[in-house]
């Protein structure tokens, strides 16, 4: 007989083992989400190497008109890892809240906006007794049921992506694009004016090379 050999491969970190179903096997909870994460990751792998990543249509960054406050227009996107990002409606957000993370004795000016997809509880369960039998602190409730979302994500430096060089005209194939080191999506770099002065349109640049 052949000797067939099986190598394992993953776009992602921890991607692709799935459960293998046999009659009498253990069906369980961690079974079902290895099932699912299985098919997510298939999903997050062919929208990034076969479709790419990026803006499909919307999600402008604009000024609220307020102080540092802004807003994400609706729109749907690609994110770097393979995730759909879709932001259903307005959302308003301040770059105040943010100032918490900027690094010590680096006076930023700049700031760059990006969005990444994200689970949020959408239902909840009484969570089953703690194996301690003491409660342990331990939540009450557990999440039953997630829902897609999103999360702002700012950062005060640029975000970096791998970058390949490659010649189209040597008729070549290209290289599979590598795993970036964040899954969120860039969108817009902003100039911040002095604390008591609005964040204008004139100073968000969507355009810029990330």
């Amino acid at each position: 007989m052949p000797d067939h050999k099986v190598h394992a491969c993953s776009a992602l970190p921890g991607a692709l083992a799935r459960p293998d179903w046999r009659p009498g096997g253990d069906f369980s909870a961690d079974s079902l989400r290895l099932g699912q994460k299985y098919n997510l990751q298939r999903i997050r792998r062919h929208l990034r190497l076969v479709h790419g990543w990026g803006v499909v249509c919307g999600l402008n960054i604009v000024s609220a008109q307020h102080e540092w406050d802004l807003f994400l227009c609706p729109g749907y996107g690609i994110g770097p890892c393979g995730d759909e990002i879709l932001v259903p409606s307005r959302y308003r957000f301040s770059l105040s809240d943010y100032l918490w993370t900027r690094p010590i004795g680096i006076p930023a000016r700049r700031v760059w906006i990006a969005v990444e997809a994200s689970e949020l509880a959408e239902d909840y369960a009484t969570a089953p007794d703690s194996a301690c039998g003491c409660g342990c602190d331990d939540d009450p409730e557990k999440p039953s049921r997630l829902a897609d979302g999103f999360r702002i994500v700012v950062s005060w430096q640029p975000f970096r992506f791998p970058q390949t060089d490659f010649d189209i005209c040597s008729r070549g194939i290209p290289p599979c694009p590598l795993c970036p080191e964040t899954c969120a999506l860039p969108l817009a770099v902003v100039t911040l004016p002095s604390v008591y002065e609005p964040v204008l349109d004139s100073a968000i640049n969507e355009g810029e090379n990330f």
